[in-house]
C-alpha cells in the first residue's frame, strides 16, 4: 500500500493527504507549488533536548574568563602605575653653614649630608646650630676657596657667581669632592 503524506499548496493554501511525487500539481488549483509538509516533534528528538539544555545553562566559562581578564588588566594597571613614578636618587654632598655662631667644630662649618638629587640648590637646617643657614659648598678652581652657594631669592644662583676671594667665575659645583679635613685633602 502506498504511503500517504500531507502536502500543502503554496498558492491556495489547501492541504491534502496524497501519494506525493516530485513535480506534482495541486489538485484544487493546479499550481506547481504543491509540497509535502514536514512536522518536527521537538520533545521526542534528542537535538531539541540538547538545544533546550544548552540555552538554560549559565555561561560559567564565559563569566570565569571575564573575571580573570578584569583581574589581569587591574594587576597590569597597578604594576604600571607603581613603576611609572620617578625613582628617587640621592647623593652625599658637602654643605656649609653660613651662621657665624654655628657650633660646628669644622673651621669652615662644613658637613656632609645625604640629599635627593632633585634638590639641586639645597637650603637646609644645619645639624649643629639648628638654623636654616646651610647651603651647598662649592670651590673656586682658581684659588681653592670653599664657600656656600647661597640661594635665597635667586632662581639660578650659579649665574654670575664669582669667588669671594679672587673674583674668578671658574667654580667647581661638585661638592662631593670637597674635603672636610686637611687629612682628606692629601
Amino acid at each position: 500500500m502506498p504511503k500517504l503524506i500531507t502536502a500543502k499548496c503554496q498558492t491556495c493554501g489547501k492541504e491534502s493527504e496524497v501519494e506525493w511525487t516530485l513535480g506534482m500539481k495541486c489538485p484544487a488549483c493546479g499550481s506547481p507549488k504543491f509540497f509535502p509538509m514536514v512536522f518536527i516533534d521537538k520533545s521526542a528528538s534528542r537535538g531539541g533536548q540538547k538545544a533546550a539544555r544548552s540555552t538554560s545553562r549559565k555561561p560559567v566559562g564565559l563569566i570565569l574568563t571575564l573575571i580573570l581578564l578584569v583581574g589581569g588588566v587591574s594587576l597590569f594597571a597597578y604594576r604600571l602605575k607603581k613603576t611609572s613614578g620617578q625613582k628617587e636618587y640621592s647623593t652625599t654632598v658637602t654643605m656649609s653653614c653660613t651662621n657665624e655662631d654655628c657650633t660646628n667644630p669644622n673651621p669652615l662649618h662644613l658637613f656632609r649630608k645625604k640629599l635627593s638629587t632633585k634638590n639641586v640648590f639645597p637650603h637646609i637646617k644645619c645639624p649643629f646650630c639648628k638654623q636654616m643657614t646651610a647651603y651647598r659648598a662649592v670651590r673656586c678652581r682658581t684659588c681653592g676657596e670653599i664657600f656656600a652657594l647661597e640661594t635665597e631669592g635667586k632662581k639660578n644662583p650659579t649665574l654670575d657667581l664669582v669667588c669671594p676671594n679672587c673674583g674668578s667665575s671658574d667654580i667647581d659645583f661638585d661638592s662631593s669632592s670637597i674635603p672636610l679635613t686637611e687629612e682628606e685633602e692629601k
